[in-house]
């Protein structure tokens, strides 16, 4: 072996660890490639925008949001840095809160579970400003909100 081969051959050896992706970004791509399928839920009231309207008095107090997603519905409550919720009809489901937008997997910020009768809370560190919620069934199906401005 030549002194350049010996020199590439080591050099390879080098830089090895890192042509392999990080855990997060693997991470990161597996969350996308699954949610890929998933619906996007449709925001039906938010009383932000109807405080804006003149509809809600003062516009204080929590923010009260609605999203659709065929005969689902999730309702979340934003105080602060919480996020009580209530899936409608009632069911278990698994909850992914992320940062950023819907179309890209944002960090993970919180995950939990609804109860037997589809509510939750989530706590959202601080910082993060907008948030996008996932709900899966445990069949498989699922859906993930538009994101929100907190």
């Amino acid at each position: 072996m030549t002194d350049d081969e010996q020199l590439f051959t080591e050099l390879a050896e080098l830089l090895r660890p890192r042509l392999e992706p990080p855990p997060e970004v693997l991470d990161a791509a597996r969350l996308a490639f699954g949610w890929r399928d998933a619906e996007l839920a449709r925001l039906v009231e938010d009383s932000l925008l109807e405080s804006t309207a003149g509809t809600r008095a003062g516009g204080t107090g929590p923010r009260l949001l609605a999203f659709e997603s065929g005969e689902v519905v999730v309702e979340l409550q934003i105080d602060g840095r919480r996020v009580v919720g209530q899936v409608d009809p009632p069911a278990e489901v698994e909850l992914e809160l992320r940062a950023g937008a819907p179309d890209g997997p944002g960090a993970l910020l919180a995950t939990g579970r609804s109860d037997a009768l589809g509510r939750f809370v989530l706590h959202v560190p601080a910082g993060v400003q907008l948030v996008t919620l996932g709900c899966t069934y445990p069949d498989g199906t699922g859906f993930r909100t538009s994101a929100v401005r907190l």
